[in-house]
């Protein structure tokens, strides 16, 4: 978003990387000034890349490069660890996040370095981008069908990429290696989502190198995300949604039954597919979609990450049910363009297939039978991880991590894929951490309310009793869109 070889024996594994990582110490990144660009955003910074073999067990062999960026401290003598950013997705780009969070990292870069790497086989490190056309609906559908086809086009497409060696555990190598090649002792570390499984598994290789460690919705060790996981939690934010309006005035009478209204939509979709003519909302040209059930589904779940979507989900789910379907339309349509090609489908295959699918549970299929997604990502899945190669990955990556590294624990209490409870195993599991849910937010939560503020002060001090997180507690929900326009006020 595979039938693979068998896992390399740790022994072999562990000692060619110790082998590369010695080499590895000796690079020195030449990095040089230049502007990363990032949609209509641009900015200053110094990039280099380090050379790494695509293979860890063959030092001599392919070599992939992996584009570092750093930004640079105005303080004139910054501390000596740097902050990184990892990226979720799978396959997103680590850098473009950076960018994207820019005004956060204002403070943190008045004290110390801003270190970034794209992940091998995301962003401008090998990037593993599968063929995707425009309007790519299948973005938000889990078709079977279609996905056992796009994963034949994406395989032939990456045929001069070894696609088994772009796992968690080689990527955490490569972190470090990029380390020691900048220059830093340590490396204070933020992962989101997907990005927090690679955070935790540095701080479990990379305990020495880990100054402290920020997670932002966490995948926890021990889970997988396999479609099963997925559907389920899916069916727990909508159904907190929906229970949300039914308990505001203002929104059971506007909309009423939702739940009613949710299921009839589907239902009526499976039945007879509906076509729609609308205007590109960002382009304005004229489009036809046919709307099925699937899509109706990716939409809500995808709509159900943000926030500010979250308040709109009502007024779509009703009108939708009223036979207006060009919103669900429009919605489907600026959803594919934002994602476009952003992931790399190709290197989120391999994780997925090599990590969560060969630990999903045969019984997945009963534990989904009552959620709107069903069987439908399970199924997806199986057809893609029948094919794809399957990668190494360390004995003890889904063990408990000991660590008393301070670690900042963060969760959105709406976060329809990692939600708080994930974040509360994470913070039995470590020694040394700190758990804040933040009210009423999605996936993602160090943008809102003054998390921003706790994180700065946090990655300043590393003291985890020194922060006083009872600001959090002010955050409340958005408020229910009533129509088009808005909510009342």
């Amino acid at each position: 978003m595979n039938a693979f070889f068998r896992y390399l024996t740790t022994l072999i594994y562990l000692g060619a990387c110790f082998m590369f990582y010695t080499c590895a110490q000796a690079q020195q990144i030449d990095f040089q000034r230049c502007q990363i660009k990032v949609g209509a955003v641009e900015r200053d910074a110094e990039c280099g890349t380090l050379k790494r073999p695509e293979k860890p067990d063959q030092p001599n062999g392919r070599q992939i490069d992996l584009f570092v960026a750093k930004f640079p401290s105005s303080s004139p003598d910054p501390e000596a660890d740097a902050f990184t950013l990892i990226q979720g997705g799978p396959g997103g780009s680590s850098i473009d996040l950076a960018i994207s969070y820019y005004a956060i990292l204002a403070p943190i870069l008045a004290k110390r370095d801003v270190l970034v790497v794209d992940q091998r086989g995301t962003g401008r490190s090998n990037k593993l981008a599968c063929p995707v056309s425009e309007d790519d609906e299948d973005l938000v559908t889990f078709d079977p069908i279609r996905a056992a086809e796009a994963t034949q086009d994406c395989m032939i497409a990456l045929q001069d990429s070894d696609l088994r060696y772009y796992t968690t555990s080689i990527a955490v190598q490569d972190l470090d290696a990029v380390r020691a090649a900048s220059g830093y002792e340590q490396l204070t570390v933020y992962g989101a989502s997907y990005g927090t499984r690679v955070a935790q598994h540095y701080l479990r290789r990379f305990p020495d190198s880990s100054r402290a460690v920020i997670l932002d919705g966490v995948a926890h060790v021990g889970l997988s995300f396999s479609g099963g996981e997925t559907a389920r939690r899916s069916q727990d934010a909508l159904d907190g949604i929906i229970d949300r309006c039914a308990t505001d005035k203002t929104c059971s009478g506007r909309f009423g039954d939702l739940k009613t209204k949710f299921e009839v939509v589907g239902d009526r979709l499976r039945e007879a597919p509906e076509e729609v003519t609308l205007a590109h909302p960002t382009s304005g040209r004229l489009v036809s979609k046919v709307i099925t059930e699937q899509h109706f589904f990716g939409v809500i779940r995808m709509m159900s990450y943000s926030t500010e979507q979250l308040a709109i989900l009502p007024l779509l789910i009703s009108d939708t049910h009223d036979g207006h379907y060009q919103p669900l339309a429009a919605q489907m349509l600026m959803i594919v363009e934002s994602l476009g090609d952003s992931i790399a489908t190709g290197m989120q295959n391999t994780v997925m297939c090599t990590e969560d699918h060969p630990f999903s549970e045969p019984s997945d299929n009963q534990k989904v039978s009552d959620t709107y997604l069903g069987s439908l990502m399970i199924d997806a899945i199986n057809v893609t991880c029948e094919v794809w190669p399957r990668g190494p990955v360390d004995e003890d990556f889904r063990e408990p991590i000991v660590s008393d590294v301070p670690v900042l624990i963060l969760s959105g209490e709406a976060d329809p894929i990692t939600p708080p409870v994930n974040g509360e195993l994470a913070a039995k599991m470590l020694s040394n951490a700190k758990h804040i849910v933040v009210p009423a937010h999605g996936h993602g939560v160090i943008g809102r309310g003054c998390v921003p503020a706790l994180v700065s002060e946090f990655i300043q001090s590393a003291d985890l009793n020194e922060l006083n997180t009872q600001c959090v507690e002010r955050e409340r929900a958005a408020a229910f869109f009533e129509d088009s326009t808005g909510p009342r006020p």
